[in-house]
């Protein structure tokens, strides 16, 4: 967009490297700085260590910056977090913010989940329990956020300009030669391929899909769980039944539990499936796995209820079910799976969710940032 940018990330070579294969010519536009973050101790009160930490990542962030202004001549005329969610805090107040950060601002909020749960107070200090509040800064220029269905009710609670931004994707095309895809199309046969890929976490379903491959073995289904397994995020109990049914083999499953290390290999296992389970558990917010269904025109099964929800059924991406129902699940991968049973056949808009979440909608997102 022909600004000079100063990005501040933990691997600075990573991104100048992208940029002088990607753009050489803007190279002399990029200023790259190295930051770790802070971490404090403070006592537990509540949730006022996670304040005196944010309140200490403001201060951090703002030292970082003079201290690239200083080496470079210039100040940015704003600075955009692309994880707002690290500065935002209940009892931070935009006179604490503005003291240690004389910046203009703007940031992503990928989990705004005080626009779900309301506004509350704190009784004794009748201080808002809200990270919003820091919204009403003089130097808080927008709020970007995802979630396009809540702008009627966001604005109530964010005082400054809202950007909806796209959830994009890497559209890397798939490996051809990426072993563990190969594998799950010569296991799988003639099935119809289900997948739960990524990072396996109780959030993300696991135990509930682990259920509907045990239930569903007659089927002509084949259950794929491709990605790192989080068991320091799962009780012990889960964990021992988790390992139980692995080892036991089961003929209709394939287990990966190992992270894929790249995106066209990500991309390869994803392309393999035809339906994608996506049913995350307590998740209100947007995902960007919705992006890659559409792109690479797989149907997904999503919960019922919020962004995703919403999305699948206004674009016809796949199928909504109760949180944590085997039955509910297994119905919607039989319509899925043989679209003729179903009582309305889906008319998937695969091509209008991938313009609405693609990188020309971001470029045209950040210009109003800039603009705003």
């Amino acid at each position: 967009m022909g600004y000079r940018l100063m990005v501040f990330c933990t691997n600075p070579p990573e991104i100048s490297q992208w940029v002088n294969s990607q753009c050489p010519a803007l190279a002399n536009h990029l200023h790259t700085f190295e930051v770790q973050g802070v971490r404090v101790k403070a006592p537990i009160v509540g949730n006022l260590p996670r304040t005196v930490q944010v309140l200490a990542e403001w201060r951090y962030a703002s030292t970082a910056i003079q201290q690239a202004a200083s080496t470079t001549g210039f100040a940015p005329d704003l600075v955009f977090f692309a994880w707002l969610d690290s500065y935002l805090s209940d009892y931070l107040t935009p006179h604490l913010v503005d003291a240690v950060f004389p910046y203009s601002w703007s940031g992503l909020y990928f989990h705004p989940y005080y626009l779900r749960s309301g506004q509350k107070r704190l009784p004794l200090l009748r201080i808002p329990l809200n990270p919003y509040a820091l919204t009403k800064s003089q130097r808080c220029r927008s709020i970007a956020l995802f979630d396009e269905m809540e702008t009627d009710q966001q604005k109530y609670h964010i005082n400054k300009p809202i950007v909806i931004f796209p959830d994009i994707t890497d559209a890397s095309p798939p490996d051809p030669d990426y072993v563990v895809a190969k594998q799950i199309r010569e296991k799988a046969g003639d099935r119809k391929i289900v997948g739960l890929l990524g990072g396996l976490t109780k959030r993300k379903g696991l135990l509930t899909l682990i259920e509907v491959a045990k239930t569903a073995a007659q089927e002509n289904w084949f259950f794929v769980f491709a990605g790192q397994l989080y068991e320091h995020e799962l009780v012990l109990e889960a964990v021992s039944q988790i390992w139980k049914f692995v080892e036991s083999e089961p003929e209709n499953c394939f287990f990966y539990f190992d992270r894929i290390p790249h995106e066209a290999q990500f991309n390869a296992v994803l392309n393999e499936c035809d339906v994608l389970f996506a049913a995350y558990e307590n998740f209100p917010y947007s995902s960007n796995i919705l992006t890659k269904a559409a792109i690479f025109e797989k149907l997904v099964i999503v919960n019922d209820g919020f962004c995703m929800s919403a999305r699948v059924k206004q674009f016809q991406l796949g199928i909504s079910i109760s949180e944590g129902s085997v039955e509910d699940c297994i119905n919607a991968l039989r319509c899925l799976a043989d679209p003729a049973t179903a009582s309305s056949p889906l008319m998937p808009e695969f091509e209008v969710y991938r313009q609405m979440h693609s990188l020309t909608r971001l470029s045209k997102a950040l210009a109003e940032v800039c603009h705003t």
